[in-house]
């Protein structure tokens, strides 16, 4: 949690300034990519592979930063966690460690969660093959209706 909470503390690089996220627009109902928008930097590829956690800690993979509002990492990372078993509920108490997420409205993470929902059902039909994405649109999908809100 220490780590996402560096990554929105840190000064937007002026690299991303024009990088604004928009991959989940398609996705979102009318009107939501506006809750998605925001200035802070975000990895927005949160994943195991690319949290390094030891003496030292690293985020590592940074090929897609862009700015946007902040609860949207925390959020790829409850989607991840309850992906290797955590309930939603336990998996948002993790992200309730984050600053971003406990700043963040409600109905734009519900937004959000059917629009991650969505997107990740999308990719899983596209590609039936990869397992691992059909994985990731269940976790995200039982955390949207925990969330009450259904792709």
């Amino acid at each position: 949690m220490d780590l996402l909470n560096r990554i929105h503390d840190m000064e937007l690089p002026r690299v991303v300034r024009d990088w604004t996220e928009t991959r989940w627009d398609w996705f979102a109902d009318r009107g939501a990519p506006a809750l998605f928008r925001g200035d802070p930097l975000l990895h927005a590829d949160i994943n195991p592979s690319n949290l390094l956690i030891g003496r030292r800690s690293w985020v590592v993979d940074w090929s897609w930063p862009t700015r946007g509002t902040a609860f949207i990492d925390p959020a790829m990372l409850v989607v991840q966690l309850v992906a290797a078993d955590h309930t939603p509920k336990s998996a948002e108490s993790w992200a309730s460690k984050c600053t971003a997420w406990t700043n963040a409205d409600p109905e734009a993470i519900d937004a959000f969660a059917v629009a991650y929902a969505r997107m990740n059902r999308h990719r899983a039909l596209r590609r039936p093959e990869e397992r691992w994405l059909a994985a990731m649109a269940e976790a995200t999908e039982a955390w949207a209706t925990h969330r009450g809100v259904h792709p």
